[in-house]
């Protein structure tokens, strides 16, 4: 199934999270290739920083603890992290 988590950042760390960039890209890389992440990227324009990540999971807390280890969460930088189920019924994730 697929699992929609969304990433709220904490904007007083901004500058250590481009420290740690690389490795959270790295390590959500090393999820696409074990084919666990279907799509990532950060949310632009208005609104609090954060990102969307769409995973392959057998439910919503197996999203979130495939997650655990991802940098930016070990390192604090995520403020705020949800998991929804998502059907998508029409494109390419359909």
């Amino acid at each position: 199934m697929k699992v929609l988590v969304e990433y709220l950042y904490d904007e007083s760390k901004s500058a250590q999270m481009d420290e740690v960039r690389p490795k959270h890209r790295a390590h959500l890389q090393s999820l696409f290739e074990k084919d666990i992440v279907v799509a990532s990227g950060p949310l632009e324009g208005s609104g609090a920083p954060g990102a969307v990540l769409l995973l392959n999971a057998a439910s919503e807390g197996e999203a979130l603890e495939l997650l655990g280890e991802d940098p930016f969460f070990v390192g604090g930088f995520v403020a705020k992290r949800t998991a929804r189920t998502w059907n998508p019924v029409i494109g390419i994730f359909a």
